[in-house]
């Protein structure tokens, strides 16, 4: 690859970036997804208050900041080649799947790759998505009101990733990652109560309000990104140590208001090392910048925030089962350091007159947001397969648990994948 094509290459990833701007939920036609939850609730209309906006747009702003951090699976070379006794031999194992290899693909070698993964949340920071209690206050016409309800949000995200790896000189790689993003997301309000609240803010009635469901989906381009590594080193027993740093800029070409991309620049600095045995073990240490993003004011009532990130960490290791077949296990930690969270909290309203001698007060369920350091741990395990021995084809498969019951929360995420590799010189 020349260097005019890659300034060619670099400029037209520069020239999608959308323009990321506050968005109005409250216009008429077709609205963008993060609009679902503040529409579902009535606290985009005018007589909702402040409360009820700033809430609904911080679960929205939750979600979209968490995509942004999900791991994608990498083209990483298939095979590497040791020295025994002075000869050159193909190590047989294939390497992990949602980490690299801190190995080169060699210089003039040209790594393509395709992947999918599909992901169907159920639980934001522990509260399940099928049923988030939310409360706020709404005011106009004359009167005032405190809305509560059962928020139940569904969400599917499945991404389509398309990879390509060159091997510079002096073992450098550079990789662009061009995904494709499909969403679909639906948000209903349940069982909506209104507590009419007479000036001195005191509950005079109550009446129900029924149930809402809004449907919407998206598709498009996602946040491109740029991955250059090289490595730094690569000796011990026959070259089967290894050791390898770079730096991923991943641009805002999403649709952020979409959820199809994060609407901020990120900066990911990286160490990889591994050793070459029958169990090959592997770790991953690195650190995520973003600059402010709309997700987290999507209602466009402040001014944007800073994307959280943070550290991330990978280990885990591979076996080689035989020279067609590795099994690849890993543990992913990435940390959001202070992120917009949610946890359930309550409103007490009184009675003007109590329905009864012991019910002088109401109390209504709600989510309350703060911000929160937090450590989602995953675990991964899958197979690569490369069913010919000197054609450079392989074929992977993975599922991604998540551990612990932290952010944003999916269901066993299958994935799946092909990587060819040739020599273009």
């Amino acid at each position: 690859m020349t260097k005019s094509k890659l300034m060619v290459l670099l400029l037209w990833c520069a020239g999608c970036m959308s323009a990321q701007a506050q968005v109005n939920c409250s216009a008429t036609g077709k609205l963008p997804l993060v609009c679902l939850i503040p529409f579902t609730t009535n606290a985009s209309v005018g007589n909702a208050g402040l409360t009820g906006v700033a809430t609904a747009a911080a679960i929205d702003g939750s979600i979209g900041a968490q995509l942004s951090q999900l791991p994608l699976a990498v083209s990483a070379p298939g095979t590497a080649v040791l020295v025994v006794k002075g000869n050159p031999e193909v190590f047989d194992n294939l390497g992990p799947i949602l980490v690299d290899r801190p190995d080169s693909v060699g210089r003039g070698n040209l790594v393509f790759g395709f992947n999918f993964q599909q992901f169907t949340f159920n639980h934001l920071d522990g509260i399940n998505l099928a049923s988030v209690p939310f409360a706020y206050f709404a005011s106009g016409n004359g009167s005032n009101q405190y809305i509560e309800q059962q928020q139940h949000i569904s969400f599917k995200y499945n991404q389509y990733v398309a990879l390509a790896t060159y091997g510079l000189p002096k073992n450098t790689d550079i990789t662009v990652i061009v995904p494709y993003a499909r969403v679909s997301i639906g948000a209903g309000a349940i069982s909506a109560t209104a507590y009419n609240l007479n000036t001195q803010g005191q509950i005079v009635s109550t009446n129900g309000i029924g149930n809402t469901y809004v449907p919407g989906f998206a598709n498009g381009i996602g946040d491109v990104a740029i991955n250059v590594k090289h490595v730094l080193w690569s000796g011990g027993d026959g070259g089967r140590g290894s050791l390898a740093a770079g730096g991923v800029l991943r641009l805002p070409t999403g649709d952020a208001l979409n959820y199809l991309g994060s609407g901020a620049y990120g900066v990911n600095l990286y160490a990889l090392t591994s050793y070459k045995w029958r169990v090959s073990p592997h770790a991953k240490i690195a650190y995520q910048w973003n600059t402010n993003s709309v997700l987290l004011n999507p209602s466009g009532t402040g001014p944007n925030r800073q994307l959280p990130g943070g550290v991330q960490f990978v280990g885990g290791a591979d076996y080689g089962v035989n020279r067609h077949l590795t099994i690849s296990g890993d543990v992913i930690s990435t940390q959001s350091a202070n992120a917009n969270s949610i946890a359930t909290g309550t409103v007490s309203l009184d009675y003007a007159t109590p329905p009864t001698p012991s019910t002088t007060s109401a109390t209504l369920t709600t989510v309350n947001t703060f911000q929160d350091t937090y450590t989602t741990a995953n675990f991964s395990g899958g197979l690569k397969w490369k069913p010919f021995r000197k054609m450079k084809l392989i074929l992977y498969g993975n599922v991604l648990l998540q551990l612990n019951n932290v952010g944003l929360r999916p269901d066993p995420s299958p994935s799946g994948g092909i990587s060819y590799s040739f020599k273009t010189r």
